[in-house]
């Protein structure tokens, strides 16, 4: 099983609320065996990255700073995302297109 990384501030608001929105996603593609969308503090990000070899992808509410960045290369996960389509509803569809490309291709 992959999983989506989901990240914000204290990680009991915002991500819990985008990864809901990626998992119901996920499931009405059938694509939730094959990953799962986690919501997390920033500041467990790096040490998740390093540990968890099933993590493809970084969506935070805000893009990652330099040093979050070279974490995610260095373990070549996907960080093109921010979580502002699933909280707006604006980019939504588009997003949700990214996260299933990168799930079938994983």
């Amino acid at each position: 099983m992959k999983t989506i990384l989901v990240c914000c501030g204290s990680g009991v608001a915002t991500s819990p609320q985008v990864s809901q929105k990626i998992n119901e996603y996920l499931a009405s593609e059938d694509l939730d065996s094959k990953a799962q969308a986690i919501p997390k503090p920033i500041e467990t990000a790096p040490s998740t990255v390093e540990n968890d070899s099933s993590v493809i992808c970084y969506i935070g509410i805000a893009a990652p700073d330099d040093a979050l960045r070279e974490t995610l290369d260095q373990y070549h996960v996907n960080h093109d995302l921010t979580g502002l389509p699933w909280l707006t509803g604006m980019g939504e569809d588009e997003a949700n297109e990214k996260i299933k490309e990168m799930v079938e291709n994983a």
